[in-house]
């Protein structure tokens, strides 16, 4: 196996935990046609980075009321903590 494909390899479940005081948030930015266009990582300070599914872009922005007010408007969507759909009948996850 070369370095490159052992790099590859790596699920998150394989990662050690590392104890923290605290944690950033992660929130979904979907609009009601399209579904999931984006995500935030909120960073306790406040300050946020806004990926979009789309372009592959990332966006800093300073405040969560800019992420919600601001570029909900800009993309037409709803910003909101992410929550798992139930898969359909008969699927197991």
């Amino acid at each position: 196996m070369s370095g490159e494909q052992g790099l590859w390899s790596v699920e998150v479940a394989d990662l050690p935990e590392i104890e923290v005081t605290s944690q950033p948030a992660l929130l979904v930015l979907a609009t009601e046609d399209d579904g999931p266009i984006g995500w935030a990582i909120v960073f306790p300070e406040g300050d946020f980075w806004l990926i979009r599914n789309s372009a592959r872009t990332m966006t800093h922005g300073s405040s969560l009321s800019i992420l919600t007010s601001f570029w909900a408007s800009v993309f037409d969507c709803e910003v909101g903590r992410p929550q798992l759909a139930d898969p359909p009948t008969g699927v197991r996850g």
